[in-house]
């Protein structure tokens, strides 16, 4: 009876044993089985591809999607999420951002200013600068950049080119010992506009009475005119 007690003691020792074993390899097993699934949200598609093969997963993208927090090429969605335990040669999918949206600008060149600002606005694009050049479509826009179907990020501007009346450049002449008759008719012809000033500063001598307030020999605007002042005083000894 003793020995058939001893016999039973040792069998349950084995069976005990060897499911504590088959256990312990299963577990093992499993580990080995199983991998931490990387984080990989915000990285680029080159690392994340990286980190996910090294754990033993495989690496797929689903799509690309526009993003304007994400930068381009950049891992937005992963699943399995970051940090979860998974079998190994699981598929990590993904979802890689494209970017962010961009605004196509529509062609405003040869639109009076103030339409073009309209066109701008129903688009959502602002102005960021205005620049006047000399030409002869006056308060028209003559070129923009970007350039029409271009894409431009939302929030930025565009830089319009606007007509603007060209400026007449004439070199000053000499009109001191002119007589004021030949200037008014001159300047008329030439369609300088001027503005006549009388003075009566008899300490100067009435030879020298009209004085242009542009100097002879300088270059200045003629649609700005000039003043011509004319002196009153005596005329000077001879």
């Amino acid at each position: 009876m003793r020995l058939i007690k001893v016999a039973f003691y040792i069998f349950i020792a084995i069976l005990v044993f060897i499911f504590s074993s088959y256990v312990t390899m299963k577990i093992i097993l499993k580990a080995q089985r199983t991998v931490i699934c990387p984080d990989i949200i915000g990285k680029n598609v080159e690392e994340a591809k990286r980190l996910v093969e090294s754990s033993g997963l495989y690496f797929h993208i689903v799509r690309y999607e526009k993003r304007n927090d994400i930068p381009y090429n950049h891992i937005t969605v992963q699943k399995p999420g970051a940090n979860i335990l998974t079998k190994k040669g699981r598929t990590v999918m993904v979802i890689v951002s494209d970017g962010p949206e961009l605004l196509i600008v529509p062609n405003i060149e040869g639109q009076p200013v103030n339409d073009a600002y309209g066109a701008l606005k129903e688009k959502n694009i602002n102005v960021e600068k205005i620049i006047y050049v000399p030409n002869e479509n006056e308060g028209k826009v003559i070129a923009q950049i970007p350039r029409a179907g271009e894409g431009l990020l939302e929030g930025k501007g565009i830089v319009i080119f606007a007509g603007s009346k060209p400026k007449r450049y004439i070199l000053m002449p000499d009109i001191g010992n002119i007589d004021l008759t030949e200037i008014k008719e001159e300047l008329t012809k030439k369609n300088i506009g001027y503005k006549i000033i009388q003075r009566g500063d008899y300490s100067m001598p009435r030879r020298q009475r009209i004085i242009p307030s542009i100097a002879p020999g300088q270059v200045f605007d003629a649609d700005e005119g000039l003043e011509i002042k004319i002196n009153l005083g005596e005329e000077e000894d001879e």
